[in-house]
């Protein structure tokens, strides 16, 4: 897989992202993409760009955080998602699998109308209430 972003410069844009959610608070790495902020864990995904359209997954791991964050593209978009949003996607009967690993589950993300797809028969989430919230907001 082809990254268009090096690590450290997906890091920076993660730790900007977190700078806009919680400003002035540090966010503290505490497990594989999982970072305590302001006392909540926050799972956080970054996908580069593409045309609009990002893919993202929910493991095991996403499920233990608070919100999970996915980044898409830029520290200018993202979504700050409460994690019973992102239980209800994984646990859908009709998820998207990912077809190498059966405990993960595909999200398509449609940066301009906001919405997941995630399940079969192009099931939809609304993503705008998420779309660059803090923790501050709710």
């Amino acid at each position: 897989m082809a990254y268009i972003t090096t690590k450290t410069k997906r890091q920076q844009i993660k730790n900007d992202v977190f700078d806009l959610i919680s400003p002035g608070k540090i966010a503290v790495k505490c497990g594989r993409e999982m970072y305590r902020l302001q006392g909540v864990v926050i799972h956080a995904r970054f996908c580069a760009s593409g045309a609009g359209n990002y893919k993202f997954n929910i493991n095991h791991n996403t499920l233990h955080a608070d919100y999970e964050v996915w980044i898409c593209g830029s520290k200018d978009h993202w979504y700050l998602i409460p994690i019973d949003s992102i239980r209800n996607m994984y646990n859908h009967p009709a998820a998207y699998p990912d077809n190498h690993h059966p405990g993960i589950r595909v999200v398509s993300v449609d940066a301009t109308t906001h919405l997941a797809g995630y399940a079969s028969p192009s099931i939809k989430l609304d993503l705008t209430p998420y779309f660059q919230a803090s923790l501050s907001m709710g």
